[in-house]
């Protein structure tokens, strides 16, 4: 997988567990209905970038917990809580970048609309700049569109680029 395909599945991974980086999830956080979400992740330079997510109430949470352990290793400071039907948070994390360790400050905004729709606005400081970039407005947006097509499994993504994964088979 290219690093910017890489750097993409981070930022959306970000984006669509409304921030996963948490250590310890508030329990009031929201959760998204099971099914096929679409997503829509813009900022990262170029095109709007689509990824669509075949997602059950195991799978979310896993994501959450796979964020919680990614967090563990790289970030420093990271901040969390659930304001009616918006999650905030705050990160100070350490990452490699193709170019060697990277520091990225983030500070993101996610609204629930319900359990079929959310909207992330945030923004990303990394010091050095990664892929000529020192920061980044980004806005990722997902929507619930039906049952998960045939075939797929709760955890299947398909990237921009069509490549299919499943999201699960990462924490291995």
């Amino acid at each position: 997988m290219s690093a910017r395909c890489r750097c993409l599945l981070a930022v959306s991974l970000l984006g669509i567990t409304g921030i996963a980086l948490a250590q310890d999830l508030p329990a009031n956080m929201p959760k998204r209905k099971p099914g096929l979400w679409e997503m829509q992740t813009t900022g990262m330079g170029g095109q709007p970038q689509l990824m669509k997510l075949c997602l059950d109430a195991d799978t979310d949470q896993a994501m959450y917990k796979m964020g919680a352990q990614m967090s563990g290793h790289m970030c420093s400071k990271f901040d969390i809580h659930v304001e009616g039907t918006t999650v905030v948070s705050d990160a100070v994390c350490k990452m490699d970048g193709p170019n060697g360790p990277v520091s990225m400050t983030s500070h993101s905004e996610t609204r629930f609309e319900g359990d079929t729709s959310y909207q992330t606005q945030g923004h990303v400081t990394y010091d050095p700049a990664m892929m000529g970039q020192g920061d980044m407005t980004i806005t990722s947006t997902g929507r619930w569109v039906g049952q998960c097509a045939a075939g797929q499994k709760p955890g299947d993504m398909v990237m921009p680029n069509g490549q299919s994964m499943n999201i699960k088979d990462m924490q291995h």
